[in-house]
């Protein structure tokens, strides 16, 4: 048994991954409440348990810490969404790693524009453009695998199906409108049947898929207020997730492929 406290801001897509093992496993795992994103996580106490500081992080009943969202989600998963055997397992590993480095950088790059997380700027246009065709093609192997499968990785939900799935979310949310998905078909079916599912219920509440897909955000808009529409934003630099608080601007240069360097923070 792996009961404990998940340190992590709301709405968070990496977050939801281990929330959704715990629900499988009847796991006891409960979201801190005063936990306060850009203060609690900068505590000198908090980053004696959790080095870095960086969320979602999980501390057991037991006292026993660990960070990162999948071995968080390991950790309070059961065997069945562990896999049976050594190969479903190994397949398992296999998606996870799928989900982290060809669906999760691409998701990001085309999202988080949109989301107007980060701003395109000429130097960025490309990765922009690329981010688009390289999440299609991702999703295009997960089609052709789910043709003749229910889920990922034998007959039952694993964790590859929630890994997957979690780093899907805000794609299916924001950008893939009915015309970009339509060709996805098994895919769709495949989500759909996740989101609609008790235990993702309890941790997503009804999942709505993109009706259009939004034109790209200025960065930093302006509530009728006058404040910052945004929340906290969290993106990749060269695979290393950085947290920004509201009412800060981004600037961002392309290094490589689609993945974006963070330059500074105004």
């Amino acid at each position: 048994m792996a009961p404990g406290t998940l340190y992590s801001y709301p709405d968070n897509f990496r977050a939801a991954k281990a929330l959704i093992a715990a629900q499988y496993s009847k796991e006891n795992v409960k979201l801190a409440t005063n936990f306060v994103f850009g203060e609690t996580n900068k505590t000198k106490e908090f980053q004696q348990k959790f080095p870095g500081g960086k969320v979602p992080a999980f501390e057991g009943n037991d006292g026993k810490c660990l960070q990162d969202s999948n071995a968080i989600a390991y950790y309070v998963a059961n065997d069945q969404l562990r896999g049976k055997t050594e190969y479903d397992r190994s397949q398992i590993l296999q998606w996870i790693g799928f989900a982290e480095g060809e669906i999760l950088p691409a998701a990001c790059a085309w999202v988080f524009p949109v989301l107007g997380i980060i701003k395109v700027e000429p130097d960025t246009q490309e990765a922009f453009n690329r981010a688009k065709n390289d999440l299609k093609d991702a999703l295009s192997i997960l089609n052709s695998h789910l043709l003749a499968h229910t889920f990922l990785v034998g007959e039952r939900i694993t964790l590859a199906d929630i890994v997957v799935a979690c780093n899907l979310l805000n794609p299916y949310k924001f950008v893939l409108d009915p015309n970009c998905r339509k060709v996805f078909v098994n895919v769709n079916r495949w989500f759909n049947t996740l989101v609609h599912q008790p235990e993702f219920k309890a941790v997503l509440g009804e999942v709505t898929l993109c009706s259009k897909t939004a034109q790209i955000q200025a960065s930093g808009a302006q509530g009728q207020d006058g404040k910052s529409t945004r929340h906290i934003l969290v993106f990749f630099t060269n695979f290393t997730i950085v947290s920004v608080l509201p009412g800060h601007r981004i600037r961002a240069c392309l290094i490589s492929r689609f993945r974006f360097k963070f330059l500074r923070v105004i």
